[in-house]
């Protein structure tokens, strides 16, 4: 059996299959079980302030619906980008319960990109030890449409922590490459950047993700189906490493197997997961007897 994988843990949304997700709580918790980093999505305030924040509107995780209902959208939606920080401050986070089970949650908030360096820097220091950050840039276009471009406002806030270079720790990613180019071309940025993707890519669609990105990140099925077995003889992992790209795998959950499977049999890169603890282990164990 060859050695232990290199590969990392990062935690979907920080444990979020324990606490709501991209909470303060979620990330630290994730870091405490032991996670090499965690992922959040990042969405803008109306005064131009990333958030932690999954959806483009709040309701769907927080009591915006209750604090400020009038900001609804004809769409139905409180829009993340239509509310002040200060305004989102005072929601609480739920993550993705029922409405009757939010009762039972305890008071939690939306955190800012700042809030979350801060945590960051903070664990750092106390573990000694380096806590990567993936940070999804979400819905990039939709920002550019309502006046507030995503790409610069992240930037800038990394740069006030210092997060300006390959060894930061900090990796973009979204699935939109328009993005990615522009970070990369227009706005200069030297940080690992990932296409997030679910769709198969071809080889000239993998020379054509060198030239502007760092690797990908993909859907689990397009490495394995929900049977256990190898997509396309699980070639893409393969086929990105030739050409340089890194692979991180998402979103794994309890199935502790599937979980062992990208890490010790296609040797990803990276897994991204609700349930660090559960990766962790199966980083740690390889897997025993025939057929696995």
């Amino acid at each position: 059996m060859d050695a232990q994988p290199s590969s990392v843990v990062i935690a979907h949304r920080g444990a979020s299959a324990y606490l709501p997700e991209n909470t303060l709580e979620a990330f630290a918790m994730a870091v405490g079980q032991g996670a090499d980093g965690v992922e959040t999505d990042l969405v803008l305030s109306a005064d131009g302030v990333p958030l932690c924040l999954h959806d483009l509107w709040l309701e769907t995780t927080t009591d915006a619906q209750d604090l400020w209902a009038d900001y609804a959208r004809p769409d139905g939606h409180i829009y993340a980008i239509d509310l002040s920080v200060e305004q989102i401050s005072r929601l609480r986070a739920f993550g993705r319960v029922g409405r009757h089970a939010r009762s039972t949650v305890p008071p939690m908030r939306v955190p800012t990109l700042e809030d979350l360096l801060k945590l960051r820097q903070y664990l750092m220091q106390r573990l000694g030890r380096q806590v990567m950050l993936l940070l999804e840039l979400k819905s990039p276009a939709f920002h550019h449409e309502q006046g507030k471009p995503l790409e610069e406002a992240v930037l800038d806030v990394l740069e006030r922590y210092g997060c300006t270079n390959s060894e930061s720790g900090v990796i973009l990613q979204s699935f939109e490459p328009e993005s990615l180019q522009r970070l990369r071309t227009l706005l200069g940025t030297p940080l690992p950047l990932f296409w997030l993707t679910a769709h198969p890519l071809s080889a000239r669609q993998l020379e054509e993700i060198r030239a502007f990105a760092d690797g990908v990140a993909v859907s689990r099925w397009l490495i394995e189906d929900g049977e256990g077995k190898a997509v396309n003889r699980g070639r893409l992992v393969a086929s990105c490493h030739r050409r340089g790209l890194r692979v991180f795998v998402w979103t794994m959950g309890q199935d502790e197997s599937a979980v062992r499977r990208m890490f010790w049999r296609y040797r990803v890169d990276g897994v991204i997961t609700d349930n660090p603890d559960i990766a962790l282990r199966a980083r740690a164990n390889p897997p025993r007897g025939r057929g696995w």
